[in-house]
């Protein structure tokens, strides 16, 4: 689906605070939205997750930093971190031109992947979540 001139695949689910979580198998892979890079301008810095590393739902996962804009992303259920994105540190601009393939952060491992999925939104619950997003971040 494209809102405002914003793509965001039908196939993923997303966290309120900006990232797109995949389904792989038992795993997720985790990324920053294409409305989360808009936003934020020209990424100059990530921190990406620790691998072996158990997040808890919530905490943050991720650091990032514009030129006019610093924040995080937070995991979007409990799981350990099996795999980090590392060639995102010396390229982080990827994030930007491309969020959701070789942008992507981290892939993890759920400690319960459907009760962490029934909290993300999905299907016809994004626009509407989206489009609000956008008209508070207008003001």
């Amino acid at each position: 689906m494209e809102i405002k001139g914003y793509k965001l695949p039908d196939e993923l689910y997303y966290t309120r605070d900006h990232a797109w979580v995949k389904v792989e198998g038992n795993r997720i892979r985790i990324g920053i939205t294409d409305v989360m890079q808009g936003l934020a301008g020209d990424i100059s810095f990530i921190r990406v997750p620790r691998t072996g590393k158990l997040y808890e739902e919530g905490k943050t996962l991720a650091s990032l930093q514009s030129g006019k804009w610093a924040g995080k992303f937070a995991a979007p259920m409990a799981g350990t971190v099996v795999e980090a994105n590392v060639a995102l540190v010396n390229s982080p601009g990827v994030l930007n031109t491309s969020p959701y393939d070789e942008g992507w952060v981290a892939v993890m491992e759920p400690v319960d992947l459907e009760a962490g999925l029934a909290k993300l939104l999905f299907g016809p619950d994004v626009e509407p979540w989206v489009i609000g997003e956008l008209a508070e971040h207008a003001q």
